[in-house]
């Protein structure tokens, strides 16, 4: 599996225009960062370096990775019981 693709451009470019579903932004994270050992600071790394979306992008991307990743966790709980 290739990591920079086309498809993680798009899944990217939606991250930070507030496009996914937080299933999607899991999924997308673990595809593209988790299974290649990177981390949330990679997220933001390739969205200053490899984009043009702006610190505005940049903020909105990470809030909305957080925001999933806080309610997956929450929900972990109700979902192995």
């Amino acid at each position: 599996m290739i990591r920079y693709s086309d498809e993680m451009k798009v899944w990217l470019f939606d991250l930070a225009h507030g496009n996914l579903e937080e299933k999607d932004i899991i999924v997308g994270f673990i595809k593209y960062y988790v299974l290649f050992d990177c981390t949330i600071q990679d997220v933001k790394r390739d969205i200053i370096f490899h984009t043009n979306y702006g610190n505005c992008g940049c903020v909105s991307a990470l809030n909305s990775l957080l925001i999933a990743l806080e309610h997956i966790v929450s929900n972990t709980n109700e979902v192995m019981a």
